[in-house]
C-alpha cells in the first residue's frame, strides 16, 4: 500500500484536475463575451432606429406633438426583437434652431451566459438628435453683373432675421442701400460690393456666386392656346390650368383654385381695390409675362401647394431669357402675404410705395434677377414659423449624437 508520501510526491493526473477546475471559469468567460457581444449589436441596431426616429421627426410637416408621437410609435414599431422598451420622444423649435428632435429608448438585453453569475440582463440606452437648422440664405439677387441688383431706398427694409442675403453680381454697388430703413439679416453676402449703410450686419464682400438652389426645379409646361386673351376679369372664381395672353386686367376681386396658372406672353394689371387670392396655387410666368399691381388698396394673399413637383412654389418666373427683363410688380398700401416661395430666376421684383410683403417663413424664399424696393415698401421672411415644404432645400437637417 502506497505510502501518504509518496501520495502527495504523485504529479500524475495534475494536468487533467487543473483543467477540469478551469472549465467552469472558462465557459462562464466566453458567455460573458457572447452576451456583450450581443449587446454590442443590439445598442448598434436600437441607436440606427433612434436616429431615424429623429431624423423623420424634423422633416416631417407635423406639429412637434404629432411629429413627437409618429417617432414614438416608428421606434418602438421597429424595436420589437428588444425586451422592456422604453422610447421617448420630444420635438421642440428652439429659438436658435427650426425644429429639433430627440429621441431615447431604453431596452433590457435578455443574458444567456450571464445568469450564471446572477445578471438577467444587460441594460441598454442610446439618445439620438436631429437638429433642423435655418437655411443659409433664403432671399437671392441673381444678376451676375449689374449695379444695384439689390437696391433698397426710402424707409422701407429687408428683415431677415434668421437667414441670409446672397447678391450674385460682381458690380462694385451690387448692393445699394440709401434711406432711413434697415436690411436687417443673419448674414449678407455679396460677390462684388456695397453701397450705403443701414444694415444689421457688415455685408461680406467678394463672396463666391452662388448657384440658382432651384435651377433644378423642372419648368412647367403650359398647355397650347389661350383661355383668356386680351380680356378684364373680375369677381371670378378661375379653374387651374388655364393659359392668360395679352392684356390681362384683374378690375375685381379674383380667387385662383388650386392647382398652377399659366400666363403666355401676357402683362396682367391687377387694379385698385381689387383682391387676389388662391390657396394651394402656383403662378407661372413665361420669359414675356408680367404682373403689375396699381396703386390703391386692396390684398394679394396666396399660398403654395403642399404636395405635388410644385410643393411650396407660389410664383414661378421662366428661367427663359427674353430681349427685355419681365417683371413682378406691386406698389400702393396693399399687403401681400405669401405662404411659399416666389422664384424669378429671369423676372426683376419690384415693390414701391407703402406696403408691405410677408413670407411665411419656412417656406418663404425670394428668389430674383433683380430685387427693387423703394418708398416705404418692406419684405420680411421670419423663418421660424410655419414648417418646411418637402422637395425645398430650405433647410439643413443634421444627426447629433
Amino acid at each position: 500500500m502506497p505510502k501518504l508520501k509518496d501520495l502527495l510526491l504523485d504529479r500524475r493526473g495534475n494536468i487533467a484536475v487543473a483543467a477540469a477546475l478551469m472549465v467552469v471559469p472558462l465557459g462562464v468567460a466566453l458567455g460573458l463575451g457572447v452576451d456583450f457581444t450581443n449587446a454590442v449589436v443590439w445598442k448598434s441596431r436600437l441607436q440606427e432606429i433612434a436616429d431615424s426616429a429623429a431624423l423623420a421627426a424634423v422633416e416631417s410637416d407635423e406639429t412637434n406633438e404629432v411629429a413627437a408621437q409618429a417617432a414614438k410609435d416608428w421606434a418602438l414599431g421597429n424595436s420589437s426583437f428588444a425586451a422592456d422598451i422604453i422610447v421617448d420622444a420630444d420635438v421642440t423649435t428652439p429659438s436658435s434652431t427650426l425644429q429639433e428632435a430627440v429621441v431615447k429608448i431604453s431596452a433590457g438585453l435578455p443574458t444567456a451566459f450571464m445568469t450564471l453569475a446572477g445578471f438577467q440582463k444587460i441594460d441598454i440606452q442610446v439618445t439620438a438628435t436631429a437638429r433642423k437648422s435655418a437655411p443659409d440664405y433664403c432671399i437671392y439677387a441673381l444678376d451676375p453683373d449689374s449695379n444695384g441688383a439689390l437696391t433698397v431706398t426710402g424707409s422701407g427694409g429687408i428683415s431677415v432675421p434668421n437667414c441670409g442675403i446672397q447678391v450674385n453680381s460682381s458690380g462694385g454697388s451690387a448692393l445699394r442701400h440709401v434711406g432711413s430703413g434697415k436690411i436687417i439679416a443673419r448674414k449678407i453676402s455679396v460677390v462684388g460690393s456695397y453701397q450705403g449703410g443701414g444694415y444689421s450686419v457688415t455685408p461680406k464682400t467678394n463672396e463666391p456666386l452662388l448657384t440658382d438652389p432651384l435651377i433644378t426645379l423642372p419648368e412647367p409646361i403650359p398647355p397650347n392656346g389661350c383661355d383668356y386673351n386680351n380680356q378684364v376679369l373680375s369677381d371670378i372664381t378661375i379653374p387651374a390650368g388655364r393659359v392668360f395672353c395679352g392684356s390681362i386686367g384683374f378690375d375685381g376681386d379674383v380667387t385662383l383654385a388650386p392647382g398652377i396658372h399659366y400666363f403666355h406672353n401676357a402683362v396682367v394689371a391687377i387694379g385698385s381695390d381689387v383682391d387676389l387670392k388662391g390657396n394651394e396655387v402656383t403662378i407661372f410666368l413665361d420669359s414675356g409675362s408680367s404682373i403689375i399691381q396699381s396703386p390703391g388698396n386692396g390684398s394679394v394673399r396666396l399660398s403654395a401647394p403642399k404636395d405635388g413637383v410644385y410643393s411650396g412654389l407660389s410664383i414661378f418666373g421662366s428661367r427663359q431669357e427674353s430681349d427685355r427683363t419681365p417683371a413682378v410688380s406691386f406698389s400702393g398700401n396693399k399687403n401681400y402675404l405669401v405662404d411659399g416661395v416666389i422664384y424669378l430666376s429671369h423676372h426683376r421684383f419690384r415693390m414701391k410705395g407703402t406696403h408691405d410683403l410677408k413670407l411665411v417663413a419656412k417656406t418663404g424664399w425670394l428668389i430674383a434677377w433683380q430685387l427693387l424696393f423703394s418708398g416705404d415698401s418692406s419684405v420680411s421672411v421670419d423663418a421660424s414659423e410655419t414648417s418646411v415644404r418637402k422637395g425645398l432645400r430650405n433647410s439643413e437637417v443634421v444627426l447629433l449624437r
